[in-house]
């Protein structure tokens, strides 16, 4: 790259939204715009927004669940102290009193949130859905396979 290039313009963020509830991916596709955009505290607005969303539809525990998560996203990706903080207070401080208030976050910090912000989605919603839908195909042909008439000379 030449010494004083420009970034025109960012990638959009690949997320899999199919197991999301659709108010919650229009947070997220909202979030990921601030993000492609450059405007990092409105993209830390929008992921304190998701975050509400995701615990008022999986329930008090999903959020100690993803909390607990956010600990092991913090040993796996060795986050410091202040990366760590930072997400903490955006996706888990909100409704403590006198802590409203977000923190200013710049590039690298932001780019951190979005990772784990993705992360914890997926473990709350992909990952669960798509166990759910192997279930679901498992139980499907556990059942038929019932159902199935053997060849002639096939062994049981």
């Amino acid at each position: 790259l030449a010494p004083g290039f420009v970034e025109l313009e960012r990638a959009r963020e690949k997320f899999n939204f199919t197991y999301l509830p659709e108010d919650t991916e229009a947070l997220v596709k909202e979030a990921f715009a601030c993000f492609t955009a450059g405007c990092y505290n409105a993209f830390a607005s929008m992921c304190r927004r998701v975050a509400q969303a995701t615990f008022a539809d999986l329930g008090p525990q999903a959020r100690l669940e993803l909390f607990d998560e956010l600990a092991n996203i913090r040993r796996l990706a060795e986050l410091d102290d202040d990366s760590y903080e930072l997400v903490r207070r955006v996706l888990f401080d909100f409704d403590e009193p006198g802590r409203g208030n977000l923190p200013v976050l710049e590039g690298f910090g932001a780019g951190v949130l979005l990772e784990v912000l993705k992360d914890l989605l997926y473990q709350a919603y992909v990952r669960r859905g798509r166990l759910q839908q192997a279930m679901m195909v498992r139980r499907y042909f556990t059942e038929d396979s019932s159902n199935v008439t053997p060849l002639p000379g096939a062994r049981p």
